[in-house]
């Protein structure tokens, strides 16, 4: 049974800690930007960046936000020279207001 359990332990862990799904595939890190878009489409948000490390050292950054749905955590995609390094649970996007809904329907 000990192997079975960690069996089914190795199978989930590696989506349960960064991994996010598309619509075309599995997004994980070290793939790069191009690969991404091809499996998610477009990113609701993008920047782009040069940070200094440290004397001499450069690194790249690109970071997409991806917002899947209205039920759904966005996500915040980091890209370090090239290549995905980061996957990071935003909060849930923010709809309109209820009260402002309600109030709406009232005039």
């Amino acid at each position: 049974m000990r192997i079975n359990l960690l069996t089914l332990l190795s199978l989930i862990t590696p989506f349960a800690f960064g991994d996010m799904r598309c619509e075309y595939g599995l997004i994980s890190r070290g793939l790069t930007p191009w690969e991404v878009q091809q499996r998610c489409g477009e990113a609701v948000y993008t920047d782009r960046r040069v940070e200094h490390r440290q004397p001499g050292y450069f690194v790249h950054v690109d970071e997409w936000i991806y917002d899947q749905s209205d039920t759904r955590f966005q996500r915040l995609l980091r890209f370090e020279n090239g290549r995905l390094r980061k996957i990071e649970l935003l909060g849930k996007p923010r709809g309109p207001s209820r009260l402002s809904a309600s109030a709406a329907d009232l005039s």
